[in-house]
């Protein structure tokens, strides 16, 4: 039944393709001007309102104009595609409309559009590519340029009955031009996405690879958990994947279904919220209809089960990345907006601005006027007081160890303990919250913020970085790890009595296996040296295998790590940036220990923030035994 109903449905695909290339020579436009009619202006179709027994209505003439100029922030343009055409182009008509308050329907159904403005730079794009290149359609009889993806977008929705619908788009329903308009629309975006009634996902036009992945997905999402946790990814051979998948167990499928989640729209800073807040998401690629729950349900199975190695890896994790954020939102919880912003690290955004402004609509509609969007402020200052603001609001320091010290600093004049959230790599332990650590037991948060943004905490220095070894990332790559076990001899030497082959593995993994339990429990020890290559065994047994890749993919979670050694002889793994004579501070309110390096600054007694750490022994208060004496530090 399955195989006819797929079938049917990529029939009816290949028929709309067919009948849409047929007429790709009527609807696409060349950017060539036609003289007979004018460009489009968001004059014609202002957002301003006039004012009539306290309560705002607008009043729109027959060619757009609002007859008041007394503006209000609660107003959006919305685009309806028709289904008539003006000298074969695709005709549209915007107006606009007033969204209700909190609690208050507006009394207008609309869909909003989740797209990317250029294309992708690898399946969606062929190599004669102009990413310059625009396309006129019709608004209001008047011309209007859009980017090729969006065209793409519009002039597909006619099988999906996006006809005759009211469409919020952002690059067609904002003036992008106006400064003032773009920051006050992106001030209520979270609001214009909440009050939709379908959020529409394009992931852009269909190549050749879309119906092989539309096939996998649906087949891995209608496997019994039983039948999916025996599927080995990418394992052509394997029988039961044969049994299960039959001919999409190939080579070509599982690339497919990577090229789908490579696709730029998971990379884009603002489809969090978008998503996030949408009250049903309906996704679209070409002409094939995914299920979003199917999508999230596959990722979070192939995230688990294929490691970094593998080239598609990281692009299988990101749907189940967005259904995070999506739960962490729902739960409601103070730390969403933080929680966010580690999740979204690896994001794009055309202006750096929006790594911040792109969330704050998931932090609800009271935070602070300082942070509403303004384009024109330095982006040192947002990151700075975004970071300000998390502090104040929660009741530890967790922000503090997404600060990663000089290799992953990029904005100039932030201070060294507020997070660059423009680099984009996956960054700190890869474990969202640490709310599995208690490295400072449970003492109360300690912080003050100084006028010239220095931060003062309360703390003891507890060991120094003695020396450091390879990163994991390097590991990864080499397969060689000569520091590490350097590093390793010396302490076997300098402390005979402890058993550090135990602490080496478990500080590589964090401690903490895939299923998130801490401390690990699979006898992992001999795992990694098979997965090194170093085992006595030359031909290490299929069981043995088996825990090496299982191992590799707990290792290649959290890459950007570096193994180090402390004068007192124990083992950690934090930041790539710390080096020798770093010191290591159990700070109040820090669920993990802290990196700290003395400032060069003359007459006072700072710090730099190197970043948060693993170190194996003390992540759960024991560092507290003694009576150690707390002091103040404070970070500039």
């Amino acid at each position: 039944m399955w195989c006819f109903t797929s079938c049917l449905t990529l029939g009816k695909s290949w028929t709309r393709l067919f009948k849409r290339s047929q007429s790709s020579k009527q609807t696409h436009a060349d950017t060539k001007s036609d003289e007979k009619l004018e460009l489009f202006s968001y004059a014609y179709v202002p957002l301003q309102v006039q004012h009539h027994d306290q309560r705002h209505k607008f009043s729109e003439s027959a060619d757009g104009n609002i007859s008041d100029e007394k503006a209000s922030d609660r107003f959006i343009r919305l685009l309806r595609i028709l289904r008539t055409t003006a000298d074969g182009l695709l005709e549209c008509h915007i107006r606009t409309a007033e969204l209700g308050g909190p609690g208050i329907d507006s009394g207008i159904c609309y869909d909003a559009l989740s797209y990317t403005w250029e294309l992708a730079p690898h399946r969606e794009v062929s190599e004669n590519h102009n990413p310059e290149k625009k396309y006129i359609i019709i608004c209001n009889g008047r011309q209007l340029l859009v980017m090729e993806n969006l065209y793409n977008c519009l002039t597909q929705l006619e099988p999906h009955e996006y006809y005759n619908r009211d469409l919020w788009i952002d690059a067609i329903c904002i003036d992008q031009e106006n400064d003032a308009e773009r920051c006050q629309q992106v001030s209520i975006m979270a609001d214009i996405y909440r009050s939709a009634e379908r959020v529409t996902i394009w992931l852009g036009p269909a190549d050749e690879f879309t119906w092989r992945a539309w096939e996998l997905t649906n087949a891995l999402s209608q496997l019994s958990d039983e039948d999916l946790s025996g599927i080995k990814p990418q394992d052509v051979d394997n029988k039961h994947n044969m049994r299960w998948l039959g001919h999409m167990n190939s080579d070509v499928h599982w690339r497919a279904l990577g090229l789908l989640f490579e696709r730029r729209w998971f990379d884009r800073a603002w489809v969090v919220q978008e998503l996030v807040l949408a009250n049903s998401t309906t996704v679209l690629c070409g002409d094939f209809t995914f299920d979003w729950d199917s999508m999230v349900h596959v990722s979070d199975f192939m995230s688990k089960r294929t490691p970094v190695s593998v080239a598609s890896s990281l692009s299988y994790k990101k749907p189940a990345k967005l259904a995070a954020i999506k739960d962490g939102v729902l739960k409601g919880t103070s730390d969403v907006l933080l929680y966010s912003l580690i999740r979204s690290r690896s994001y794009d955004a055309k202006y750096t601005h929006d790594k911040v402004y792109a969330l704050m609509g998931l932090a609800g509609r009271n935070y602070p006027s300082y942070l509403h969007p303004d384009y024109q402020r330095d982006v040192a200052g947002v990151f700075t007081d975004v970071a300000k603001y998390i502090i104040s609001c929660s009741n530890d320091l967790h922000v503090l160890a997404h600060a990663e010290g000089d290799e992953f600093r990029s904005i100039p004049g932030l201070p060294t303990w507020v997070p660059d959230w423009s680099v984009k790599k996956d960054l700190g332990l890869r474990i969202t919250g640490y709310s599995r650590y208690e490295a400072a037991g449970k003492l109360p948060c300690y912080q003050e913020i100084g006028d010239e943004n220095t931060l003062t905490l309360r703390g003891f220095e507890f060991d120094t970085i003695t020396r450091v070894g390879e990163t994991k990332e390097e590991v990864n790559q080499s397969r060689t790890c000569t520091g590490w076990l350097d590093l390793l001899g010396e302490l076997e030497q300098e402390f005979p009595e402890r058993d550090y082959k135990d602490a080496f593995w478990r500080t590589l993994l964090i401690d903490t296996d895939p299923s998130g339990t801490v401390p690990v429990k699979k006898p992992w020890e001999n795992s990694l040296y098979v997965w090194l290559k170093m085992c006595a065994d030359d031909d290490p047994s299929e069981e043995d295998r088996q825990r090496a890749a299982d191992f590799e993919t707990s290792f290649t979670h959290s890459l950007n790590l570096r193994l180090f050694r402390t004068s007192r002889g124990h083992l950690g793994c934090g930041s790539m940036s710390c080096r020798e004579g770093d010191l290591v501070w159990i700070i109040q309110g820090s669920r993990v220990p802290l990196m700290l390096r003395p400032a060069r600054k003359a007459g006072s007694q700072t710090y730099n923030l190197v970043g948060g750490t693993y170190l194996h022994g003390f992540m759960q208060g024991e560092a507290l035994s003694g009576n150690p004496e707390f002091r103040d530090v404070t970070l500039v």
